[in-house]
């Protein structure tokens, strides 16, 4: 699937006048479309104006931080699932650790490759377009199945909850399980001796495996009291630091 650079937003965040104005080049040299704000505040106004496709931003600024600004992204917007970049100009695993933990999707290092940086953000925009494109089809309209290496649990919650479907997701993989939703919103999980979110938690570290969804009426008692949303960035935080930070 191709990706159409002129119709993606990209909102760009560094109080750094030199920074901005040189990732602006690169992205409309890409062929993307670029907005651009000097601090979080700023940033966060014009994420809920302009809904980007896509955000990168510095984490040491003035007023509101790049952290926080994640944060209010995730917790507190309209595009709490738009994926996100951090760029630092220090080489500090816990800084890294603090920015995944916020909900950050990649975290690099300045001075920014420039080919790095364009891959990184196209890999990421097909990511979500491929998600879409998938939720957009006749398959989520009844029952579907498909490969983990394909489409990640998180993933399918994720589109499961925008078309606000009610079913079980059957997992298949070194250990089985099953997501049960109601509405889009999660409501259950179970994972051999495990229950509730802590079953959840589990399932979305495996990477290979089979999917299987079932549209049906849920009839199981519910075991995952917190929000949906609060459950999806959890599970987005421990995926992000198994991946980056194995032993």
């Amino acid at each position: 699937m191709a990706l159409n650079k002129s119709e993606k937003k990209i909102l760009i965040v560094d109080d750094n006048p030199n920074v901005l104005k040189l990732l602006h080049i690169s992205l409309v040299k890409d062929g993307y479309q670029v907005i651009q704000a000097e601090n979080g505040e700023e940033a966060l106004k014009l994420a809920n104006k302009h809904h980007p496709d896509l955000i990168i931003s510095d984490i040491m600024m003035p007023q509101m931080d790049g952290i926080e600004l994640c944060w209010m992204i995730r917790e507190n917007s309209e595009i709490p699932l738009v994926p996100f970049i951090f760029l630092t100009s220090f080489d500090d695993s816990e800084m890294e650790v603090r920015g995944f933990r916020a909900g950050a999707d990649e975290y690099m290092n300045k001075p920014v490759d420039r080919k790095e940086l364009l891959e990184r953000v196209e890999e990421l925009l097909m990511r979500t377009n491929k998600l879409h494109s998938f939720s957009n089809s006749t398959d989520v309209q009844k029952g579907f199945s498909g490969d983990l290496k394909d489409l990640s649990i998180v993933e399918l919650v994720q589109m499961l909850n925008l078309n606000k479907k009610s079913g079980v997701l059957y997992i298949k993989a070194k250990e089985q399980g099953a997501i049960y939703l109601k509405d889009g919103h999660l409501y259950a999980a179970v994972n051999d001796d495990k229950k509730g979110e802590e079953a959840f938690y589990n399932l979305v570290t495996f990477e290979e495996g089979t999917f299987n969804f079932e549209l049906k009426d849920v009839g199981i008692d519910q075991n995952i009291k917190n929000s949906t949303m609060n459950v999806i960035m959890e599970a987005c935080r421990i995926m992000d630091e198994s991946r980056h930070f194995k032993p």
